[in-house]
């Protein structure tokens, strides 16, 4: 029964019961026996299903608001009985955005697994917030930020990892086409590329003087992927506003040059997001510590590098992208 609860709040929080089936490691025709004999069990009906949605009914929404209570309550109390355990096991579950964990968290859990053979981990690489953050155990997110930037409330605890400008750049064949922008509204009459995931979307904020100026850019190319975007800036395709550490390297050779170089640009943040807790399981609590030192150990690393590589050098604050 309480199996079955369980997976009636994967299927709210998901909206979807295959999702949450796959979640749940069930098959599909069981996560909808198993919905039925909780509905049948309680004789009221939980859910409303549509072709397009399924949405908690006010009984529903009832056991969801109590029973997400209890099940933390719960998840306290067998976290800290494992805790007394001296031995991490189990299964720890981070969303990341993709470049981060192709570039960081991969190295970082490769190293990790050397002394914690027994740590299962699942990463799901996704550039947006994960609406079932329940479901996993950190979420590490990408974010543009300026001065006086208040992020959205949020019930999660949130660390920064990394903090880096982004540029306005284009490649020297795009300014010598379609000429360079020199203030921030001229960007309404360029091909601009940018980023959904990155606060504002197709609004660019620039600074100047304390004076903050928010551009609504020509929506030419929108993308998830950074990555993406770099390599149209590069072919000629349009103005990309990118964290530098990607494309340090292009604008050291030339292949990219920065624009509007008189404005004060947004910042490129990285910051990890995880449920509070009053006892967090052993195995994540070690592994969040070991994560946080980490990238700020080799962020340290690369700075020294690049400052032993003398002021010729313009590398990135990072050494590979985010």
């Amino acid at each position: 029964m309480l199996d079955k609860v369980v997976f009636f709040l994967r299927v709210v929080r998901s909206g979807s019961i295959s999702e949450a089936a796959k979640q749940n490691g069930i098959s599909a025709s069981a996560a909808s026996r198993w919905l039925n004999e909780l509905e049948e069990s309680m004789g009221v009906s939980l859910l409303k299903r549509t072709t397009r949605k399924i949405s908690p009914t006010q009984a529903g929404q009832r056991l969801y608001d109590r029973f997400s209570r209890i099940h933390t309550e719960i998840d306290d109390v067998f976290n800290e009985v494992q805790n007394m355990s001296s031995e991490d096991r189990g299964t720890i579950k981070i969303a990341s955005t993709p470049l981060f964990a192709k570039h960081y968290l991969s190295q970082i859990i490769g190293e990790y697994l050397k002394e914690h053979s027994s740590i299962n981990f699942v990463v799901i690489e996704t550039a947006f917030e994960v609406d079932h953050v329940h479901d996993v155990d950190f979420a590490i997110r990408a974010n543009a930020t300026y001065r006086g930037f208040q992020d959205k409330d949020s019930l999660l605890v949130k660390r920064s990892l990394l903090r880096e400008p982004l540029t306005v750049c284009c490649s020297p064949d795009y300014i010598e086409r379609y000429g360079e922008p020199i203030i921030p509204d001229d960007l309404k009459q360029h091909l601009c590329l940018y980023a959904t995931t990155l606060v504002g979307g197709n609004k660019w904020i620039f600074e100047l003087n304390g004076e903050y100026n928010s551009v609504e850019i020509a929506q030419t190319v929108e993308a998830d992927d950074s990555e993406i975007l770099k390599n149209i800036a590069l072919a000629g395709g349009g103005v990309a506003y990118l964290p530098y550490s990607l494309i340090g390297s292009e604008i050291g050779k030339g292949k990219l040059v920065p624009v509007l170089k008189n404005y004060v640009s947004s910042e490129f943040e990285l910051n990890l997001y995880f449920k509070p807790r009053k006892y967090m399981p052993a195995r994540c609590a070690n592994f969040k510590d070991y994560l946080i030192k980490r990238v700020s150990e080799i962020e340290a690393f690369k700075r020294q590098g690049n400052n032993n590589a003398g002021a010729t050098s313009q590398t990135s604050i990072m050494a590979n992208p985010i």
